[in-house]
């Protein structure tokens, strides 16, 4: 038969662990003192290793004594929400987070007032209290928008949920007078042998996962424009569905050839296919770039691309669509579910947008125009086309769209 475990023992294991996990936090703030989410994770896991022992140490217990506790293991909980908060650049704290806090002390406290110290009914009320706080916070990891992706911010949350069934647990034992021990000391001290350290493990690896997807990022990203450059375009083109060579999904790209002439942009409403869904291509560039750059300087030159990037991102139809870099002055933007006729509107609008650009000499753009066809299994073929209707703007005059 199994011996009952023994509570100080347990709690003596989470304090240390608690403690270690202090250390570590504070150790990385040390090393970068701008992430002062690890301050908040820290002073969690000192708030916790300073409550456990607390509990087994004071001399007497009374309603306020064990109601106070009970709200600093919800506090400290609740810390991991507050660093999170400041992590993705939010303000840390905000009034509703002591709703949960109060709740876990006054949860202890009534009943014990009504009950005595330390009776079954008062610890029901601080561990559903203590429940609260760990659903909220897990809840939030787990489910919570996030600014990106992390498995490290979802293992976190999972392990504060994964202490709901053992509190739901001693609940239970509690009102049923199933408890040979304090069943809500003993289940969370159990729990906290695997899950405390899968907790903030998870927390230590969301800053490594976020500067690793911002490297990612900036390799795949132009640093004077911040579109996309030609690795970033592969890595997208490889994500559009549409792009799959089934038949079915091809079809839903399909262009009528030749629509509205050679050398000019179709315009809406003259012909029904232009109302048909599919994937269009706009490429671009400065006309006479060179001549830019020889007579005013390189510098303005960067400033004009940075410049017409900035308008062709305001003008990126969302969601889906993006815009590349793919070399000198030149530019494509892609537009899933846009047909040709309204890529040719949106190219037009991005040609009048640049006159109206502060503080550079005049300059204009020429574009050109083509749609995804079916056949194509990439979006290189459909780049090409758009290279080829843009030189025959360039050969019509410039400072003009052709598709």
């Amino acid at each position: 038969m199994l011996a009952l475990p023994h509570i100080p023992t347990l709690g003596l294991c989470s304090m240390l662990a608690s403690l270690a996990f202090f250390g570590v936090f504070v150790c990385l703030w040390v090393g970068q003192r701008e992430e002062g989410y690890y301050l908040h994770w820290a002073a969690g896991s000192l708030i916790y290793a300073a409550t456990i022992p607390a509990f087994n140490h004071l001399s007497s217990h009374t309603p306020l004594q064990d109601g106070v506790l009970y709200a600093l293991l919800s506090v400290s909980t609740h810390m991991v929400l507050t660093g999170l908060r400041r992590f993705d650049g939010l303000p840390p704290f905000s009034p509703w987070l002591l709703l949960p806090i109060l709740f876990s002390g006054v949860g202890y406290a009534g009943p014990a007032l009504l009950y005595g110290p330390d009776s079954a009914p008062c610890r029901i009320g601080g561990t559903c209290g203590s429940a609260l706080a760990m659903s909220i916070v897990g809840g939030t990891l787990v489910f919570g928008r996030a600014p990106q992706p992390s498995r490290g911010r979802r293992i976190a949350g999972a392990a504060l949920l994964a202490y709901i069934p053992g509190f739901l647990a001693a609940i239970l034992a509690e009102a049923f007078g199933r408890a040979a021990v304090n069943m809500a000391a003993v289940i969370p001290l159990v729990s906290d042998q695997l899950l405390l350290a899968v907790l903030n493990l998870g927390l230590i690896a969301m800053p490594g996962e976020r500067a690793q997807a911002g490297l990612r990022e900036a390799a795949l990203r132009d640093p004077l424009t911040g579109a996309w450059n030609r690795a970033g375009l592969g890595v997208i083109a490889a994500r559009l569905v549409v792009l799959r060579p089934e038949r079915r999904l091809l079809d839903r790209l399909y262009r009528r050839r030749g629509q509205g002439g050679r050398g000019h942009c179709p315009e809406a409403g003259t012909d029904g296919a232009a109302h048909r869904q599919g994937m269009a291509v706009i490429a671009f560039d400065v006309d006479h770039f060179k001549a830019i750059n020889d007579r005013h300087g390189h510098a303005v030159g960067d400033r004009v691309l940075a410049a017409l990037a900035a308008v062709a991102r305001d003008l990126l139809p969302e969601p889906g669509a993006f815009l590349v870099r793919l070399g000198g002055d030149e530019f494509a933007m892609v537009l899933p579910d846009k047909n040709l006729a309204e890529a040719c509107w949106l190219a037009d609008e991005i040609r009048q947008a640049i006159r109206l650009t502060p503080d550079l000499p005049a300059w204009t753009i020429s574009l050109g125009v083509a749609a995804v066809e079916p056949g194509d299994t990439d979006l290189s073929a459909a780049i090409e086309r758009a290279d080829r209707s843009l030189y025959r703007a360039k050969a019509e005059g410039r400072d003009r769209a052709a598709a």
